[in-house]
């Protein structure tokens, strides 16, 4: 689903989440009207244009409520130019929205390569491009594209693919062909119709083997391969937390998070630092973040890169034995630990669903008396399948968590680690 982004300093609106095709070359109207079809009935926005490596693509995709189509540029377009190819590009939109971009040969958008979505659901595509090699990854925010989209420069905007003079023209003679033309218009109606449902007919059976292969590319991510371990996620968070000012101009610190943001690849993790601060004789001037409503708090939120380094290709246990060895940990080391098992999978599933996961994931919450780095890193790393989501101090309770997810093999027989 197409989206609209503005930003300041930039004119009009840039599309995100079309659909991209390469063309041998600068593809006529009607050719870009019949593509359009095949994607779908609300199909209708669309641009064709040649790029300054002399690459031919089109983009498509449906209306986007509120926005006129000569007043939106693709924004993949402007952005793939701004690294050499090839490269993946992830930019945080907010929340846990992110736009993926993939560019390869001359500087061309790829197919599936322009998406909008939550890691999640972005993790399927983003696993089926990383079959092709060389990639080089990207990471970025709002801010990125808004420096990128100041300096756009000769990118066409979209217009209605299916309306145009094309279309007057037809209309103008019709009334002079109705009588001569009634015949042979009723077979060429029919003809017509064949060859839209032949056409539906294909595009359905594209949409459900991509629907397919992405559940394929699903299926051979394994969650735990991608995450960093918790003695790697724990040396990030130590750095960070040794940096930390826990008082600064009449503000003092209240709770402090450390989460990881794994990339596509070990080089690319990040970490993210969330603080929030109360009020202790300082002004609002001196806050350290967004102020609240009542100007008695404030909240912070930073991103450190942190390249964690491939984790070791362990299995994951079924429930049982994963239980006793998270159990080990928390009763070894004096540990409070509280595990939320999943809830069951439905008695009869969607038979059009995608098979479950040969994995599932239990929820962990730790409670420490000091900061894990200093004694237990090695310890929660025994533990086959634990990674750390949320590491956590409460200064009033001056005390830690660790909130994490213990992945178990759904069966009966270990998960073997590895993509």
């Amino acid at each position: 689903m197409a989206h609209a982004l503005t930003f300041s300093g930039a004119k009009g609106a840039f599309a995100v989440g079309l659909s991209w095709q390469h063309e041998e070359n600068l593809p006529k109207a009607q050719s870009l009207r019949k593509l359009a079809r095949q994607l779908g009935p609300n199909v209708r926005w669309g641009v064709a244009f040649k790029n300054a490596h002399g690459t031919f693509q089109s983009a498509l995709c449906e209306p986007i409520a509120g926005v006129k189509p000569s007043r939106a540029r693709p924004l993949a377009a402007i952005v793939a130019t701004a690294h050499p190819q090839p490269w993946a590009g992830l930019y945080h939109l907010g929340g846990e929205h992110y736009w993926y971009i993939a560019v390869r040969q001359g500087q061309a958008v790829i197919a599936g390569g322009d998406q909008v979505g939550t890691l999640s659901e972005l993790a399927a595509i983003r696993a089926y491009h990383q079959s092709l090699p060389g990639w080089t990854e990207i990471e970025g925010n709002l801010d990125d594209l808004a420096n990128l989209a100041r300096q756009a420069t000769s990118v066409p905007a979209l217009h209605d693919v299916q309306s145009g003079s094309w279309r007057t023209a037809a209309l103008a003679v019709t009334a002079t062909a109705l009588v001569v033309g009634t015949v042979f218009g009723g077979w060429y109606l029919y003809d017509q119709q064949q060859e839209a449902e032949r056409l539906a007919a294909q595009a359905r059976q594209k949409a459900a083997a991509a629907r397919k292969a992405a559940a394929a590319a699903q299926q051979r991510i394994q969650p735990w391969l991608r995450e960093p371990t918790p003695a790697m996620f724990f040396e990030a968070c130590r750095a960070a937390w040794h940096e930390q000012e826990l008082a600064m101009r009449g503000w003092t610190l209240a709770s402090w998070h450390c989460k990881p943001r794994p990339g596509n690849a070990p080089e690319a993790g990040r970490i993210a630092i969330e603080t929030s601060w109360n009020r202790e004789g300082g002004l609002a001037a001196d806050a350290p973040g967004a102020l609240s409503a009542d100007g008695q708090s404030a909240n912070h939120s930073r991103e450190a890169s942190s390249p964690f380094g491939p984790p070791a290709n362990v299995d994951v246990l079924p429930l049982t034995a994963a239980r006793k060895n998270i159990w080990m940990l928390a009763q070894e080391h004096g540990l409070t630990l509280r595990l939320t098992d999943p809830p069951p999978s439905p008695a009869q599933a969607d038979k059009d669903a995608p098979p479950p996961d040969p994995w599932i994931q239990v929820t962990a919450n730790f409670t420490l008396a000091a900061p894990p780095w200093l004694d237990l890193a090695a310890a929660f790393d025994v533990v086959p399948g634990l990674r750390v989501v949320d590491l956590g101090y409460d200064a009033r309770a001056q005390q830690w968590t660790a909130n994490g997810t213990l992945y178990t093999a759904r069966g009966a027989a270990p998960v073997h680690g590895g993509i």
